[in-house]
């Protein structure tokens, strides 16, 4: 069991780990991340969760599964206070998407009127 568990957690500390890299501020278009990779990200934090209260009391349990359940919390907890920004930036990115379609229906109804009087 202990050599699933540290897959498992491994996978989970990857996949936070990228989805740290991929949501930071410095990245100006969060439009590479997809609605999949969200919930990627979700399914392995569930499976580690999953995985983390089916193990034994602390006190038996082996140094290298606790350093992956250590580094698997500190990244959460980056996690957590990243989230936010992330969040900030897709509802920007959102409201430019919107407000370029609208631009981009009005310069279509523009054309399809312009077409009409020549």
């Amino acid at each position: 069991m202990a050599a699933g568990t540290i897959e498992v957690l491994q996978r989970a500390n990857a996949a936070v780990r990228s989805a740290l890299i991929r949501f930071q501020p410095e990245r100006a278009s969060c439009s590479t991340i997809q609605g999949r990779d969200i919930a990627a990200l979700r399914a392995e934090i569930r499976c580690a969760a999953d995985c983390l209260g089916d193990l034994p009391a602390t006190d038996t349990r082996d140094p290298a599964l606790e350093q992956l359940i250590t580094e698997l919390c500190r990244n959460l907890e980056t996690l957590k206070q990243t989230l936010p920004g992330f969040h900030s930036r897709l509802l920007a990115e959102h409201s430019r998407l919107a407000a370029a379609q609208t631009h981009s229906a009005a310069a279509s109804a523009w054309v399809q009127a312009s077409k009409e009087t020549l």
